[in-house]
């Protein structure tokens, strides 16, 4: 009689459960179709970040700064008045006029080279369209003279900790009706957005920043790394590879720009339970899959919903008004950019262990790490927990 080796012993169980008469595959992700439905909005791109609008008046210039609820707890635990985790409209309520005299000072302009301290105007709860609770925190910086042509924004005090290093302040300056928004992304590393108000918008300077953002995302978004490895892990010759990368990048392309031009929108919340349970089923379709050579279909049809998260990410960043198709196009030259880094890295290992017999112990390894990722996400986003470790 032959002998399991431990991997496998782990696997048949999931084999026997796709071959039994009385359980199948299609019952268990039916399950998951309804929790999906019913989810919570997910973290996939865990929000960590606050969000700036800046408008230029010719009396003052107005700052709206939004900060969602994990960050508040950070800033100042006692806002968490019951001590659950969470926070709720009354408890925003009650101690969001100290939180946003606390922040004051941690926030620094400069108009026309002046230094100003903005002054806190209200603060209120505001819920946005996917159910996220942010803090709404208007502050006002008076002008005596003229519209102002240069803006400095400092936001070094504020981006430092308790927020997480890797915390990101998306700012958006808005100087009049027939000039285009100015776009930045502020961070510890980088906490200062200076503005030129009265000069064109350099179209190359903004496309760049979008390709940026976009290979900056995909290092970041470690379910898409993870997705990519458990899609590409199979693979033993080049060509299946090339196709199954391929048709994700045509497929996330065409979500990515339908649902960042608004032609076509999903409920975040099923988007990023989706995108951790493609993950899951791939992760484990490769327990028992051979070959690569038609995994491109399903490729396929999950890089539409991948394309919808990327959309999301894009929808925080906010697209610039001018030049918002170049703009758009950079963002997904970014995130393919970043897409071909990846598989460049994790191909050579795949290859070299088909070719040396080593193939089917790499798959086992990595789906099953993969599959724990995928299931732990879809849980987490499910039922709105926060327990994976990234």
């Amino acid at each position: 009689m032959k002998t399991m080796s431990p991997w496998h012993r782990c696997v048949s169980p999931v084999h026997h459960l796709r071959q039994s008469s009385g359980i199948s595959l299609g019952r268990w992700f039916g399950l998951a179709a309804i929790l999906l439905i019913h989810a919570r909005p997910g973290a996939a791109h865990e929000i960590n970040t606050s969000y700036s609008v800046v408008s230029v008046r010719s009396d003052s210039v107005r700052l709206i700064l939004s900060i969602d609820e994990a960050d508040l707890i950070r800033l100042d635990p006692q806002i968490d008045v019951n001590g659950d985790g969470l926070l709720y409209r009354d408890e925003v309520r009650g101690g969001g006029e100290a939180m946003a005299l606390k922040l004051q000072d941690r926030l620094s302009t400069e108009v026309d080279g002046e230094p100003h301290t903005p002054e806190m105007l209200s603060a209120a709860p505001e819920v946005d369209v996917d159910g996220n609770l942010f803090l709404r925190i208007v502050y006002d910086v008076p002008l005596a003279d003229e519209p102002p042509a240069t803006l400095v924004l400092d936001l070094e005090k504020f981006l430092q900790a308790p927020l997480l290093d890797e915390h990101k302040n998306l700012v958006r300056v808005f100087v009049a009706s027939d000039q285009p928004e100015l776009l930045a992304v502020l961070s510890a590393s980088s906490p200062v957005g200076r503005f030129q108000l009265r000069e064109e918008v350099d179209l190359l300077a903004q496309v760049m920043h979008f390709v940026w953002l976009g290979v900056e995302h995909i290092f970041i978004g470690y379910d898409h790394i993870m997705f990519l490895a458990a899609l590409i892990v199979i693979g033993s010759r080049l060509g299946p590879l090339v196709k199954i990368v391929s048709a994700f990048t045509v497929a996330h392309s065409i979500t990515l720009i339908l649902a960042a031009l608004e032609i076509v929108s999903l409920p975040t919340r099923w988007v990023e339970a989706g995108i951790a349970l493609s993950i899951a089923y791939v992760a484990l379709e490769n327990f028992w899959i051979r070959g690569a050579s038609h995994r491109w279909m399903l490729t396929f049809a999950f890089g539409f919903v991948h394309g919808f998260g990327f959309a999301n990410v894009l929808r925080d960043l906010g697209l610039p008004l001018q030049g918002l198709v170049p703009s758009l196009l950079a963002f997904n030259v970014g995130v393919e950019i970043g897409q071909v880094v990846i598989v460049a890295i994790l191909l050579p290992g795949i290859l070299w262990a088909a070719k040396h017999g080593h193939q089917q112990r790499l798959v086992q390894v990595a789906s099953a790490v993969i599959l724990l990722f995928g299931v732990g996400w879809f849980v987490e986003r499910v039922f709105d927990l926060s327990y994976m470790p990234i």
